[in-house]
């Protein structure tokens, strides 16, 4: 009788109580890998400056700074573009590599303990043959 009760208890727990818990680390994990990559903030300043560096341009107009200036900005922002295309192909793969594991990983929680019922048959019927 005590052993049924056990049996409930570990399947009450292992189909309800461990899947919110699950779910609710696989969110933390989602949560985590956005914030570390920091997406949103990548896709909002995707065209801002690397590092925020930049050329100031001169007081006076100078035809040779002024250009200068200018493609210097231009080539930092091209960099900024190049390393936050680099950071943000990184983050979302992560991100979406996470989220399709995630039913993987449910499925092999919900058939593991038939799994378990099953390989202990299996090595009572060999020990026994």
């Amino acid at each position: 009788m005590k052993t049924i009760f056990i049996t409930l208890g570990y399947l009450h727990w292992h189909y309800k109580k461990a899947i919110v818990s699950l779910t609710d680390i696989w969110k933390n994990f989602l949560y985590f890998i956005s914030e570390y990559f920091s997406i949103r903030l990548l896709f909002k300043n995707f065209f801002d400056p690397w590092k925020r560096m930049n050329e100031n341009y001169p007081k006076r107009f100078n035809f040779k700074e002024y250009i200068f200036s200018f493609l210097t900005n231009l080539i930092i922002r091209i960099v900024g573009i190049i390393m936050r295309t680099f950071l943000l192909i990184i983050g979302l793969t992560c991100y979406i590599g996470l989220a399709l594991v995630y039913p993987l990983v449910l499925i092999i929680w919900l058939i593991l303990p038939f799994m378990v019922v099953f390989l202990i048959g299996n090595g009572i019927f060999f020990i026994i043959s």
